[in-house]
């Protein structure tokens, strides 16, 4: 994506648009062997998870939410927009709210993760916008540079190796920050293993903090926690 920087503003859409289209179904993954159910399989998992991943038991591990607000701190004004890609039941969403945070978006692929939120957080599901469907097909829909920051948490490493491509649009719809908390060392059919520095300064980011979560519950040794800027030019 470091060519889209010569590619003239009127063809960007018809670029990105062609770029997206080399990763849909039947394109190589880009690690092979790194997951091996159909990009379809996995949406149709965290439409409906298994009992392990139900948005209820997403509500309780707080501690992964204020280290998040400690990572965001020095980086994120308080009245800049903010989207995270995967909020689940909104926890995250809901302990920015708290903290001032002003402006909050999310896309979410299942409607009873929504549905959860409006039970275990309405004041945060009446202030929130939240886009219910895969990111796939959501991020595409968004302004050029709309957030100030961008953010995950143990999402990245479910995106299928197929849809790559999104990482890219998360840099172009970010005019501030991309924070990625997350396991880049787990490979199962729901995990694919990535270095995000790696990816995020091919993109033109620059990391500017990085930090291990190894102690914070529920995350662990395998994850990083990184935030990245845009390079000057």
């Amino acid at each position: 994506m470091r060519l889209a920087r010569y590619v003239p503003t009127p063809l960007r859409p018809a670029a990105r648009r062609f770029y997206r289209a080399l990763g849909r179904p039947g394109s190589a993954p880009s690690i092979a062997g790194a997951s091996v159910r159909s990009r379809e399989e996995l949406h149709a998992y965290w439409r409906d998870p298994d009992k392990h991943n139900r948005p209820e038991g997403y509500a309780d591990p707080v501690e992964r939410s204020r280290f998040l607000l400690t990572l965001l701190g020095p980086h994120c004004a308080l009245d800049d927009p903010v989207l995270e890609i995967g909020p689940n039941i909104g926890r995250n969403l809901e302990h920015l709210r708290l903290a001032g945070f002003q402006h909050l978006e999310g896309i979410e692929i299942s409607s009873n993760a929504i549905d959860a939120m409006r039970a275990n957080y309405p004041d945060l599901a009446s202030s929130v916008t939240i886009h219910n469907g895969p990111v796939e097909e959501v991020i595409g829909t968004l302004p050029d540079r709309a957030f100030g920051t961008v953010f995950t948490m143990a999402v990245l490493e479910h995106i299928h190796p197929e849809s790559e491509w999104i990482f890219a649009e998360m840099v172009r719809v970010c005019r501030g920050v991309i924070v990625t908390i997350e396991d880049e060392m787990s490979q199962t059919w729901r995990h694919t293993p990535r270095d995000y520095r790696s990816i995020f300064e091919g993109l033109g980011m620059v990391q500017v903090d990085e930090a291990d979560p190894t102690d914070v519950s529920g995350l662990g040794s395998k994850f990083r926690a990184r935030v990245f800027k845009r390079a000057q030019t």
